[in-house]
C-alpha cells in the first residue's frame, strides 16, 4: 500500500482554538514546509448585493499590514525562496505558503500578519479594483470563460450562491469601498471556521502555537441545508443561449447540469464517470469522436465541480465556428450514450486506476499532502477516505454509472451555451 493509505497514521488532527483545526505530517527528511489553510469566508458567503467582496478581500491580504507593506512583504519571501498567495474560491478564502524549514519563523509570521492586521490601504483598494475590474473585461472577452460564467447561471437556481461568479460584476466591484471589505473581514473573515495543513519539517506542538497566535476563537458558520435542498428541486429544463462575439475566429460549446456536493455519496461514481466520459486517454469518449474521429473540435473534454453546497457537471468543446451544429449534436450524442448504456469494464476499471494513480502522485510533495489533508478533513470524508474508496470502487460496476448518468446526465435537463461568432441559420 502507498501513502495514500497511510495518511491515517502520518497526518495528526487537533483542535488549538474554538473553530480552528490544524493538521499535521511532520517529515524531518524534508528540509521545507509547506502549510494550506482555508477560511470559511469565500464567495458563496458574501453578501450578494456586494458580488466580488471577498475576491477583493483576500487580493488585498496579500497587500500586507501597517507594519510590513507590499514591497517588504515580498523582499521577506522572495529573500529566502519562499512563496505565499491567497485566493478566494466558491466556498472558502485559502492561503498557501512554501518554505525552506529554516525560514519557517520568517515566513509564518508574514502570514499571520497578513491575516491579523490587514492594513487595507486606500492606494491599495484602488489598485487592486482596477486589477480586478480589468480581470473581469478579460473573462467577458474569453470565450471559455465567458461560456462558463453563462453556465452557471443557467444551471444554478436564482439565489444559490455558486450561481455568481467569484470576480464580481464591474458594477458591484465599483461600488466596494474600504468600509466594506474592513466590515466583510472582522465580521466574516475573522469570526469563521479555519482548516490548517501543515506538511514538512515542523512538530506538531510549533503548528498548534502559531494556529493559536494567528486565529483567536470563531464560530462553526451554518451551512445553509436550504441552499442545498434548493439542487434537489431542479427539475426544470435546461436552456439554450447564444453570446454573440463576432471578433472570435472561434466558438466554444458548453452543456452542463447539476450535480451533487463532494461530500455526497453520487459524487465517486458520477466522478468515475466523468473521468470516462471527457478526460481518461485524451479527453475521454468526448475526445475521441468529436476531435479525433470527426475532427471538429480543437478540444473536448469535461469537468465536475463541486463544492460544500452543491456542484455541477459541465461538457466543453472549441470548434470552428462552422462545425458548432454538428459538434453540439455529437457531444448531445455521447452524454445520451453515457444515459443508455454501460460503459465497459475496461473502461471502468481504467477510470479507477487513474484515480488511484493521480492521488498517490499528489501525495510525493509536501504541497500535496497538505493540501490533500486537508481537503479530506474539509469536506468531512476522513483520512482513511483513499482506503475506503478503494473499498467502495470494489462495488462500483458498469450498472451503477448508468444509473448514476440516468439520474444526473438527462439531455433534456442540460443547459447549452454557445459563445463566438453569430451562427449561421
Amino acid at each position: 500500500m502507498g501513502l495514500d493509505t497511510e495518511l491515517p497514521n502520518l497526518v495528526k488532527i487537533q483542535d488549538a482554538t474554538e473553530g480552528v483545526r490544524y493538521l499535521v505530517y511532520t517529515n524531518k527528511q524534508n528540509p521545507t514546509l509547506t502549510v494550506y489553510g482555508s477560511i470559511r469566508a469565500g464567495m458563496a458567503f458574501e453578501p450578494p448585493e456586494k458580488a466580488g467582496l471577498a475576491e477583493l478581500t483576500a487580493r488585498l491580504l496579500v497587500r500586507g499590514s501597517a507594519k510590513i507593506g507590499p514591497a517588504k512583504l515580498a523582499n521577506r519571501l522572495e529573500s529566502v525562496g519562499a512563496v505565499a498567495s491567497f485566493r478566494n474560491t466558491q466556498d472558502n478564502i485559502t492561503f498557501h505558503a512554501k518554505m525552506t524549514s529554516q525560514w519557517t519563523k520568517r515566513v509564518l509570521g508574514v502570514i499571520s500578519e497578513c491575516l491579523t492586521k490587514p492594513a487595507f490601504r486606500a492606494r491599495d483598494l484602488e489598485k487592486e479594483k482596477e486589477q480586478l475590474l480589468t480581470d473581469i473585461r478579460l473573462r467577458d472577452e474569453d470565450t471559455t470563460r465567458r461560456g462558463l460564467r453563462e453556465l452557471q447561471e443557467a444551471v444554478y437556481p436564482k439565489d444559490h450562491p455558486y450561481r455568481r461568479d467569484r470576480h464580481g460584476t464591474p458594477q458591484s466591484v465599483k461600488s466596494l469601498q474600504r468600509e466594506d471589505v474592513k466590515d466583510y473581514f472582522d465580521n466574516t473573515v475573522n469570526k469563521a471556521p479555519v482548516l490548517l495543513s501543515f506538511a514538512g519539517d515542523i512538530e506538531a506542538e510549533k503548528a498548534g502555537k502559531w494556529a493559536n497566535r494567528t486565529f483567536p476563537g470563531r464560530k462553526e458558520t451554518v451551512v445553509w441545508s436550504d441552499v442545498k435542498d434548493q439542487l434537489t428541486r431542479v427539475v426544470s429544463g435546461g436552456i439554450t443561449k447564444e453570446v454573440v462575439m463576432e471578433h472570435k475566429s472561434q466558438s466554444d460549446i458548453l452543456m452542463g447540469c447539476i450535480a451533487c456536493s463532494r461530500a455526497d455519496p453520487d459524487y465517486e461514481p458520477l466522478n468515475l464517470l466523468n473521468v470516462i466520459v471527457g478526460e481518461l486517454g485524451f479527453m475521454g469518449r468526448l475526445g475521441q469522436r468529436v476531435r479525433d474521429q470527426e475532427g471538429l473540435a480543437y478540444s473536448a473534454t469535461s469537468f465536475l465541480i463541486t463544492g460544500i453546497l452543491g456542484g455541477n457537471w459541465a461538457a466543453l468543446s472549441g470548434v470552428n465556428p462552422k462545425n458548432v451544429e454538428k459538434a453540439t449534436r455529437l457531444i448531445r450524442e455521447e452524454i445520451s450514450r453515457a444515459q443508455s448504456e454501460e460503459v465497459t469494464r475496461e473502461e471502468l476499471d481504467a477510470a479507477k486506476q487513474n484515480q488511484i494513480g493521480s492521488a498517490l502522485m499528489e501525495l510525493e510533495s509536501t504541497e500535496g499532502v497538505a493540501r490533500t489533508s486537508h481537503n479530506l478533513t474539509y469536506y468531512g470524508l476522513g483520512l482513511d477516505y483513499f482506503s475506503k474508496r478503494r473499498a467502495f470502487y470494489e462495488k462500483i460496476g458498469p450498472e451503477m454509472l448508468l444509473e448514476t448518468a440516468k439520474r444526473y446526465l438527462d439531455p433534456s435537463k442540460l443547459s447549452t451555451v454557445i459563445v463566438g461568432p453569430k451562427l449561421k441559420v
